[in-house]
């Protein structure tokens, strides 16, 4: 293939798609392909980026020559972007300590990182390399304790956002790993191995930092709650035993009863939903159908947000973050012209991470910066703070 960045390194990407590019010739089908179609046929993680194309901006001319200011002030913090790295779990299968890294491009980026629940790292280790800029993404598990712990955890170590994803009420059924007999959480085993053994030689590079990485990543913040020398299969376990994705609008608030922080409701796609969780306290809600990765018919997360923006934001006085589908500088304006305060990354981080460690992690989200601050320039538009619906077509 000619295309320059297929050949050579990270720093030669120019756009999101090329750092997709070598992420796929970097993983074996069976880790890129869970990460790629989501649920069922992919049908959602598909429509979350192809809902951008029934949106196109309108230029405003002659908006002055001063500098275009890319900056957004959330909960009191002003961030370089309006732009940040969402929560990934497991993403340590993609990249040995991709949780970190992703944290400390996001120090360097002066923008947000949100440990997922699932991640590979503790919540204490990410805080020490980021901690200005950790987020924290909880899965309420079956036992309150275990919650209240998660939840004491985050606040010693000054994470000062804890999110909370409400989207998830079954284990998932990836249609992925049950064609190739791999869990991404276990990774391959003695049983699975042989018949992937040709795939997996094919990207050496890889395997060699699985290897390196003692094998299937440990979920590190869940080791606490395994027995003694549990190995990661075991942590793992634990996790799967203990998660309690079906809670209902009482735990919500039971939560915001002792989390003193600021408290973010991630996963609603109703525009219903959003008074209920300004009710239960929550002092944003992410417009996000999960990356596309729990129901391939749901709807796509841009589409969900128009609806919501319509139905509900005049009445209510709450932040609306976004998730899904962004790929683009012009992605990340667009959704905020419908109606983001601020916009999330899963996959374009995702893809430099596991294409390139941390080189990988910064040249994403230079593209996205880059991108989004010419799109600024270009539509007129000084200040992103500023954008608009009179901005789109």
């Amino acid at each position: 293939m000619a295309n320059v960045a297929l050949m050579g390194h990270v720093k030669n990407a120019v756009t999101i798609d090329d750092l997709k590019r070598m992420a796929h010739r970097r993983l074996p089908k069976f880790v890129i392909g869970y990460a790629e179609q989501g649920a069922g046929n992919g049908a959602c993680a598909t429509g979350n980026v192809d809902a951008f194309e029934g949106y196109n901006l309108v230029p405003r001319a002659l908006a002055g020559q001063e500098p275009v200011d890319t900056s957004i002030q959330i909960f009191g913090r002003r961030y370089a972007q309006p732009f940040g790295i969402s929560a990934v779990g497991v993403s340590g299968l993609y990249r040995r300590g991709a949780d970190t890294l992703l944290a400390e491009a996001a120090r360097e980026a002066n923008i947000p990182f949100i440990l997922s629940g699932s991640g590979a790292a503790s919540i204490e280790t990410v805080a020490k390399v980021a901690p200005d800029h950790t987020w924290y993404q909880l899965y309420p598990a079956k036992q309150a304790r275990i919650t209240n712990d998660f939840i004491d955890r985050a606040g010693n170590a000054g994470v000062e956002v804890l999110v909370i994803t409400v989207d998830y009420p079954e284990p998932n059924r990836s249609e992925v790993a049950q064609r190739t007999g791999v869990s991404v959480g276990r990774g391959p085993t003695l049983r699975t191995f042989p018949s992937l053994a040709w795939n997996v030689a094919q990207h050496p590079g890889w395997l060699l930092d699985f290897i390196a990485s003692g094998g299937t990543p440990e979920l590190e913040s869940w080791r606490n709650y395994a027995p003694k020398g549990a190995k990661p299969a075991e942590i793992f376990k634990v996790f799967n035993e203990n998660w309690c994705g079906a809670f209902g609008w009482d735990e919500i608030e039971r939560i915001r009863a002792v989390w003193p922080g600021k408290l973010v409701i991630k996963g609603i796609l109703s525009a219903e939903d959003v008074p209920r969780a300004v009710a239960a306290g929550a002092d944003a809600v992410t417009i996000s159908n999960h990356g596309g990765n729990k129901l391939d018919r749901a709807i796509p997360s841009l589409q969900a947000l128009a609806k919501i923006c319509s139905e509900q934001r005049a009445a209510h006085d709450v932040l609306l973050f976004f998730d899904g589908g962004i790929r683009r500088g012009t992605d990340v304006l667009t959704a905020m012209a419908v109606g983001a305060s601020f916009c999330f990354l899963g996959r374009s981080t995702l893809y430099g991470v596991a294409a390139g460690g941390a080189a990988g992690a910064r040249r994403a989200l230079e593209i996205m910066s880059e991108e989004t601050r010419y799109a600024l320039a270009m539509i007129g538009c000084r200040r992103a703070a500023d954008i608009c619906r009179d901005f789109l077509a």
